[in-house]
């Protein structure tokens, strides 16, 4: 009875430290996916990217950029991106979709993506595409927020804007006609000291973003530095970067109304 007892006691502790481990090991991935840079693997797939191999037929919701598009900051995973492609899966059980962000993506990241032969494929049987870019270059190369060096800032939304025209001609020569939704930048650090500055930098590149827009056919861009801007602790994550699920919630719903989508999953506009 004692060595029975004894074996029933090693065997309940070792799956108590084991349980440990893997609670550990989950958080630890968790606190990752929010914080850590990320280059996704050649096999890593999104859940919505399943369809891709089903034959889209210009059917397709393509996302492009950064951890926006991604979702980061969603505790449900669903981001903008995801809430958009179940609205339009409601109206089209056709449509499918392929969600390419990466967080932590800059400008010039992108435009190295976008010459991948499985991007390019994917442009071509597009029928709509968001882009969310420019939020990484804007705080990246902007100094501090204790000290905005605004001759790096300008420099940085130069460069910006000659990636921006690079990868917004690269779209367009795989696909002339799926209308773009590009989303414009917000000021996560509106609630901080200071924050003028920001808020001043971030006007002066959604005034870049709208100049470049309407060098391209069909290229809408979507604000949504009003959403943050009164009340940015309500629609943040806890990262006070990334929106939360209302902040992905009010960017999904300003980009259903530029797309115009009517019963039929068709776009009426843009």
């Amino acid at each position: 009875m004692k060595i029975k007892g004894r074996l029933i006691w090693i065997t309940f502790s070792f799956l108590a430290v084991a349980s440990l481990i893997i609670l550990a090991i989950g958080f630890g991935l968790a606190v990752t996916e929010v914080t850590g840079p990320s280059t996704p693997s050649p096999d890593s797939r999104n859940p919505s990217d399943t369809d891709e191999t089903r034959g889209m037929e210009k059917d397709l919701l393509l996302g492009l950029g950064d951890s926006l598009t991604r979702g980061t900051g969603d505790t449900n995973g669903q981001g903008y991106f995801e809430r958009v492609h179940q609205s339009l899966r409601e109206k089209n059980r056709g449509i499918s979709a392929v969600n390419l962000g990466i967080k932590g993506q800059t400008s010039e990241d992108l435009t190295k993506q976008i010459q991948q032969d499985r991007v390019q494929r994917l442009l071509k049987e597009s029928r709509w595409i968001t882009v969310t870019i420019g939020g990484n270059d804007l705080f990246r190369g902007s100094g501090s927020l204790e000290k905005i060096d605004l001759e790096k800032a300008e420099n940085t939304r130069q460069a910006y804007e000659k990636n921006l025209q690079s990868i917004l001609s690269d779209i367009r020569e795989q696909n002339p006609d799926a209308p773009v939704f590009l989303f414009g930048l917000y000021n996560p650090f509106g609630h901080l000291e200071d924050s003028e500055k920001t808020s001043a930098l971030v006007t002066e590149w959604n005034q870049t973003i709208r100049a470049v827009s309407q060098e391209y056919t069909k290229v809408v861009v979507v604000p949504i530095d009003d959403i943050f801007q009164l009340n940015p602790e309500k629609y943040l994550y806890s990262d006070h970067f990334h929106p939360n699920e209302k902040g992905y919630a009010f960017m999904s719903q300003r980009l259903m109304q530029a797309m115009q989508v009517d019963g039929e999953g068709s776009v009426n506009g843009g």
